[in-house]
């Protein structure tokens, strides 16, 4: 699978579904340093799924149960390995990332269970430098060592996130996040993230959230973590965190007022 492939034995695990746009980037940003590639497919038509054959990668249908459910599946996958590195379709790893795993899987330090490494937001052409950042995400762990959780039952209610028993250290470098092709997908992906995090809300959708919750997430993005010096993508970022912010407590408060009829 590459020059660097036997030196730390390390598989890739990446979930993914019709994702033709990203994918490529995703294989070949691992093809150097892994000993083995494995994508589970949730049942991808668009090609997806012969693309990633073409590249070398193994391909595995499961059906999705949530993100929980499918991270946790792609990591058994790849359990007899020394070291997994979990991945989604739209993320792929830049060079000094690459550095960075390639002389950690090296040393092989014992004191460690599972490695972060910082994901950055590519958007409409360019780094989003400063808004959403840091972005630290457990990604690198020893096979066998990583549990999946999430919000509600098989982490349908979002942000599911790998834990380790032990210490996990921080990579050095990026991961590249396409998220959103354009502004409209990042629309469209909004109003289903926000009506999938309502379901499993226990809080919100009060006047005051839908009031001071959105402006508040908006101005961090473009205050505290200072996205105006990332131009317009950042204000058109941190816009959107204002949109999602506003559908998921219109989503709960709109729910509970359903259940009072």
């Amino acid at each position: 699978m590459g020059q660097h492939a036997n030196r730390g034995d390390l598989a890739v695990a990446i979930t993914t579904k019709d994702n033709m746009r990203t994918i490529e980037r995703t294989l070949r940003s691992v093809q150097l340093i892994a000993s083995r590639i494995v994508v589970v497919d949730s049942g991808s038509t668009d090609g997806t799924i012969e693309r990633c054959q073409a590249l070398g990668a193994e391909v595995v249908h499961h059906d999705w149960d949530g993100m929980v459910v499918q991270r946790q599946f792609a990591l058994e996958q790849c359990r007899e390995h020394r070291w997994v590195l979990a991945l989604d379709s739209d993320e792929s790893l830049e060079p000094q990332l690459q550095d960075s795993i390639t002389r950690t899987l090296r040393e092989d330090d014992p004191r460690y269970q599972g490695w972060f490494m910082n994901r950055k937001v590519w958007f409409l052409g360019g780094w989003l430098h400063h808004t959403f950042q840091p972005e630290w995400r457990l990604r690198l762990v020893r096979g066998g060592a990583g549990r999946v959780t999430g919000i509600g039952p098989q982490g349908r209610g979002g942000h599911d996130r790998i834990e380790v028993d032990g210490r996990a250290g921080r990579l050095v470098g990026n991961c590249r996040h396409d998220s959103w092709a354009d502004v409209q997908q990042w629309c469209q992906r909004s109003i289903s993230l926000a009506e999938r995090a309502a379901q499993y809300a226990d809080c919100g959708g009060s006047l005051l959230n839908l009031l001071l919750s959105p402006p508040a997430a908006m101005i961090k993005q473009l205050i505290l973590k200072r996205g105006f010096l990332d131009g317009m993508r950042g204000l058109i970022a941190a816009g959107m965190t204002f949109n999602y912010t506003m559908l998921k407590h219109t989503f709960i408060a709109a729910e509970r007022l359903s259940k009072r009829r």
